[in-house]
């Protein structure tokens, strides 16, 4: 089994992210939850993740500065924004920025699942990666 880095999850408290909370624990996980893009900062400079949960709502949808913020960070983790703007043209922008992929709010629990584990996955080979080329 292979050894997993905790979850961050950013953005307020509320509904969309107690779910995710809520589904990263019962993966078996370890998530740790801030609420702004600073605290996140501090955090992913002390330690690892193996994936990013996002708000799209810290920079008022735009995934673009949040990836770049995130990235800036700390150790590049694939990024999955949550999404109040849930349309066809804010996914591709996402995804256009680096984002690991998109939820769209209320997050789905197996959807949810589904794309924290693949997450993980790519985590996981690109820290495999890393360490074979250094």
């Amino acid at each position: 089994m292979m050894s997993v880095a905790p979850v961050l999850v950013i953005g307020c408290g509320g509904e969309t992210m107690e779910a995710v909370l809520a589904t990263i624990r019962k993966c078996g996980l370890r998530a740790v939850h801030c609420a702004d893009l600073s605290e996140a900062r501090t955090l992913m400079a002390q330690e690892d993740f193996g994936a990013v949960f996002c708000s799209d709502t810290l920079l008022a949808g735009n995934s673009g500065a949040l990836i770049r913020t995130l990235r800036e960070s700390g150790p590049a983790a694939p990024v999955i924004i949550l999404s109040h703007f849930a349309d066809w043209d804010a996914y591709l922008t996402a995804i256009g920025a680096g984002a690991f992929d998109f939820i769209a709010c209320p997050p789905d629990p197996k959807e949810t699942e589904r794309i924290l584990w693949a997450a993980l996955q790519e985590s996981s080979s690109m820290h495999r990666m890393a360490h074979a080329s250094a």
